[in-house]
């Protein structure tokens, strides 16, 4: 009979070593170590289940945080137990949080969270995961949010400064930046926009939740 540690290697390192080559940090063997001591508990179909999802996610070759691996097997493993009593998905059920709902949920969880995020800039992907999952991440959940944020932005500036590049060398011009209608720049400012109006979202509901905690006083 296989041990937990052999599940995981088996049904869950193994698959994902196709697909990922560097384990974040810069200690590899303190990674997997915590990596199989945190999925000891799950079943080997939850293991396979979750791995496939991951490797078709996957936008690196650097494996995933423990607290995203962690969290993918639990979804697993709640699509599998769902599926086999014949309920619906518990997360996947009717469709995400409109993004109101998200950040009243992640307000009245945790705040600070909430601000520290808008203030560092995820906090975008910080409220998608609410809206998706349907819950507050764990502190384990949340680094990946800032890791994915600083990766789009630099990859977003870099696109902005190739296409400035190459109307520059289009038209002989030293333009500063890329004109509104440029679809790069288009990109770019969606982005932003959705950003700035989550930020006041958040704002205003902590703002709300004040004048209502002063009133009870």
């Amino acid at each position: 009979m296989a041990t937990p540690g052999d599940l995981v290697k088996t049904c869950f390192i193994e698959p994902m070593q196709g697909s990922f080559k560097k384990t974040p940090g810069t200690n590899p063997e303190a990674y997997f170590s915590s990596l199989s001591a945190k999925l000891s508990g799950f079943s080997e179909d939850a293991l396979k289940a979750a791995a496939s999802n991951l490797i078709e996610r996957a936008t690196s070759a650097t494996w995933p945080y423990v607290g995203t691996i962690t969290a993918a097997c639990k979804s697993a493993q709640e699509r599998l137990g769902a599926k086999e009593s014949g309920q619906p998905n518990p997360v996947q059920a009717g469709y995400p949080w409109p993004e109101a709902v998200a950040v009243r949920v992640l307000i009245n969880q945790d705040a600070r969270l909430a601000t520290s995020a808008a203030l560092a800039g995820w906090h975008a992907d910080l409220i998608d995961f609410v809206r998706r999952e349907k819950r507050v991440p764990s502190m384990e959940e949340v680094e990946p949010f800032v890791v994915a944020t600083m990766q789009r932005d630099a990859r977003i500036a870099k696109q902005q400064q190739e296409a400035l590049d190459v109307l520059r060398g289009e038209y002989n011009s030293k333009l500063e930046k890329l004109p509104a209608n440029h679809r790069v720049q288009i990109m770019a400012s969606s982005i932003a926009n959705r950003r700035n109006r989550l930020a006041v979202m958040i704002a205003k509901e902590i703002e709300a939740r004040e004048e209502v905690a002063d009133d009870q006083l």
